[in-house]
């Protein structure tokens, strides 16, 4: 198998991964506990690309204010696709970090941190740096937290259920 054979063998995980975290934001209003981690809010914002591997129609782009939320996510979702690229928005600590993320490269860009105003120059690159170092670190956490329930067959088979019970309840309304 080659290196990009490979690489896209995997990129399921980090495409569910970004669902989940979704599911958990939206069920949560926003607001995400998980064991070991402290709580943070998650917002998904436009544009969201949500894929699959199969069917007719494997790819769909969403603008708007609350992309997530529309209709069109809503059959997406049911459709079994998942999220490839979102743009992001983390509550952490009373400080906002927003960026693009490509959950099926788990690549991130476009990170905007939370600088306060008027912080001296000598001052701003060291901050940053704290900064980009704190929003790493918790973003690894974050994923830590996902691979254990994911690599937890009972675990992972409980929260699978909830989430499709979830995705189910858009064919009721």
């Amino acid at each position: 198998m080659s290196l990009v054979e490979k690489l896209q063998a995997i990129e399921f995980l980090g495409r569910e991964f970004a669902t989940w975290l979704y599911w958990r934001s939206e069920t949560g209003n926003g607001q995400i506990r998980l064991e070991g981690i402290e709580p943070f809010e998650a917002w998904f914002e436009s544009p969201v690309e949500l894929v699959n591997d199969f069917g007719e129609a494997t790819s769909v782009v969403l603008k708007g204010s609350t992309p997530l939320e529309s209709p069109e996510a809503r059959q997406a979702l049911l459709e079994n696709k998942k999220i490839q690229r979102a743009h992001l928005r983390l509550n952490l600590r009373n400080q906002t970090y927003s960026f693009a993320f490509h959950a099926g490269r788990f690549a991130i860009s476009g990170l905007r941190l939370p600088i306060p105003p008027n912080v001296p120059p000598t001052d701003i690159v060291v901050l940053r740096l704290e900064l980009i170092d704190e929003f790493e670190r918790f973003f690894e956490s974050l994923f830590r937290v996902f691979l254990r329930l994911r690599m937890d067959d009972a675990k992972w088979k409980v929260e699978r259920k909830k989430l499709a019970s979830w995705i189910a309840s858009f064919d009721e309304a």
